[in-house]
Formats: C-alpha cells, sequence, structure tokens
C-alpha cells in the first residue's frame, strides 16, 4: 500500500504512465483503397516502431463497440495506455504520425500522468 505522502504529493514515475487519446479525422473521407494500400500499412508500421522505442503496452480500449463515425463529444475512437520511458519517447511517438503524414486522417494526444497509488 502506498504512503499517505506519495500519494498527496504527486511525484513523476519512471518509466511515465501516458495514454494516448486516438482520434480518427480525415480517415472518413478517405477511400476503401487508400484505407488499405496507404493508411493502415503506415499506422502498422508506427505501431511496431512503438514496440521498439522502450515503450510498453499496457491496455488499449476501442470505443467502436457503441458507437460508429465521428467521435463526438468524447474526441477520441481509441486510448492506448503505455508506460514510457522519457518525454522524448512520448514526443516521437507522437510526432510519428506527422512524421508518416498520417494526421491527416488521426489526431493522438498524449496525457501524461502516473499510476493510480491506492489500485496498484
Amino acid at each position: 500500500m502506498a504512503k499517505e505522502s506519495d500519494i498527496l504529493t504527486p511525484k513523476i514515475s519512471s518509466p511515465i504512465r501516458v495514454i494516448f487519446m486516438f482520434e480518427s479525422t480525415g480517415w472518413f473521407d478517405t477511400t476503401k483503397e487508400e484505407k488499405e494500400l496507404h493508411i493502415i500499412p503506415e499506422l502498422k508500421k508506427i505501431i511496431k516502431e512503438w514496440e521498439k522505442n522502450g515503450s510498453h503496452l499496457i491496455g488499449t480500449i476501442d470505443a467502436d463497440v457503441l458507437s460508429s463515425g465521428r467521435a463526438g463529444q468524447l474526441g477520441w475512437h481509441a486510448c492506448f495506455l503505455y508506460d514510457v520511458p522519457n518525454l522524448q519517447t512520448v514526443t516521437n511517438m507522437t510526432h510519428a504520425f506527422r512524421k508518416r503524414s498520417l494526421d491527416r486522417f488521426f489526431r493522438i494526444e498524449a496525457i501524461i500522468g502516473r499510476p493510480f497509488l491506492l489500485l496498484e
């Protein structure tokens, strides 16, 4: 169990706990061929890069179970929870979408926090 002082005074954890909020934006304005030939293969390359950058995927959630189409109020379609070694790696992960021109189709936002000490 965490000490009270650890709960009351936030500390930067190492690795950094990050939730990436992922929203499809231009995805809906593309053709099936563009998705199959360009977008999905490039997205898969990014995910493979993330597997090799020292980050650890903890879990994901996809909101498509009870919704379809644009993100709406939530502002995201999926979330990815990672432990990431450092802030530069977080920046590199979000920049990967710009580097591959996928920021035309997706928006990704990193929220940095720490494990919830009362549960972990």
